[in-house]
């Protein structure tokens, strides 16, 4: 890891954690970004034994634990099928599918008065983006995010992620071509993906997104998974 990626995660780490001592949090979070793997001599791991390397067959013979991926690690998104976004455009339906989730990010976990959870910051890549309807219309640039902050939410039970621009404003442009809509509409508000087992998050009607395109609604619909940048293992999420 470069000194210029260390010192961005511990920042952001300790303006998140400053945020949380001004404002309070109610709760107490259990949201961790695990790797699953066989701890080295002297490593802290965080849960029982398993048998398998993807932590899901406990066994107390089992050799692999969950451990805290590193302070800062960074991390690549995979998602878990196609990408669907439904928008209502002037009183229209209209619906993009994406074939490719991607980009990257670094997480820090924390705890503090009890509390559990992680903070991070990354970008995301949508590509391979078709629009559905109204028919004519295409998207010929892949959909990239501006960098965002991602927080932990703690929900009692169910665990989400969410998703703000790390600056203000949108999260991102869309470019539509080739019909009545043309245009480049600016995705504002914020993103929420929600746990749906160990490894899996998805973005959801359910998982609490509140985005807007433009001026009108939109839905994203999707699985994903992330990743250790340097082994390529799916991570692990400690639902509460």
């Amino acid at each position: 890891m470069t000194l210029r990626k260390r010192l961005v995660g511990l920042t952001a780490c300790c303006m998140f954690l400053a945020m949380l001592a001004i404002q309070g949090v109610s709760g107490a979070a259990a949201s961790t970004t695990e790797e699953c793997k066989i701890p080295a001599v002297g490593e802290k791991f965080t849960s029982k034994h398993f048998l398998d390397a993807n932590c899901e067959n406990a066994n107390t013979e089992g050799e692999y634990h969950t451990t805290t991926v590193s302070e800062s690690a960074w991390l690549i998104r995979t998602n878990t099928g196609i990408v669907k976004i439904d928008w209502e455009v002037f009183a229209s339906p209209a619906e993009i599918n994406c074939a490719t989730y991607s980009g990257n990010k670094f997480v820090t976990s924390y705890e503090k008065e009890g509390v559990r959870g992680f903070v991070g910051e990354g970008t995301m890549i949508l590509s391979g983006c078709k629009v559905i309807k109204p028919l004519g219309c295409f998207i010929s640039e892949p959909i990239k995010t501006v960098p965002l902050l991602e927080t932990s939410e703690d929900l009692g039970e169910v665990m989400r992620t969410s998703y703000v621009a790390k600056e203000g404003g949108y999260l991102a442009t869309v470019k539509v071509e080739g019909c009545a809509l043309a245009g480049e509409y600016s995705l504002k508000g914020t993103l929420r993906s929600q746990s749906a087992n160990i490894h899996t998050e998805e973005f959801s009607a359910t998982s609490g997104s509140e985005v807007k395109l433009g001026e009108w609604p939109v839905r994203f619909t999707f699985g994903f998974h992330d990743a250790t940048e340097a082994s390529g293992k799916t991570v692990v999420r400690e639902l509460p």
